[in-house]
């Protein structure tokens, strides 16, 4: 096991940790985030001036609780991610890699999608900006997912490519 990553720094599995912590971290925040959300929504709906949510009020409720259900599921999975690295179980790390394949399919949509929107509305360059954070955020992303697949592999103890 000593195939490295992160430009050599560390191996696989230590990237692994990383990338299970860091997600952790984010899945911790962004509950919080839209937990605060939800409530300023239910509670004080006067503070939101967008004129869109106070038309669909229960529309952005909904989502915002939908992102808490998706934020939970993924810090379980990170949690996952770090138990299997620390047991050495790839069978626990398999969540976490799948539900990223998913959320690269769809985030990867979902920026081509709002990039024709805003450009049909005639924010190009506010869909170029888009695009660009969007391919910045799908890099990192499929780079972690590069990382881990090859840890799972190694602990699979299959031939690394």
């Amino acid at each position: 096991m000593s195939e490295t990553c992160c430009c050599g720094c560390c191996t696989v599995g230590q990237g692994t940790l990383i990338i299970g912590i860091l997600n952790i971290i984010g899945g911790i925040l962004s509950i919080i985030r839209d937990s605060i959300e939800v409530n300023i929504m239910v509670y004080y709906p006067d503070q939101i001036k967008e004129a869109d949510f106070q038309q669909n009020r229960s529309r952005y409720i909904t989502v915002e609780c939908i992102e808490i259900f998706m934020a939970i599921v993924y810090f379980i999975f990170a949690c996952l991610m770090v138990q299997g690295y620390r047991m050495r179980n790839h069978r626990l790390i398999m969540p976490w890699l799948i539900w990223n394949y998913v959320s690269l399919c769809i985030v990867a949509v979902s920026i081509v999608i709002l990039f024709i929107l805003l450009a049909v509305a005639g924010a190009v360059a506010a869909g170029f900006i888009m695009l660009a954070m969007g391919g910045i955020f799908l890099a990192v992303q499929t780079y972690f997912v590069f990382v881990v697949k090859r840890f799972v592999t190694e602990l699979k103890g299959g031939a690394i490519y």
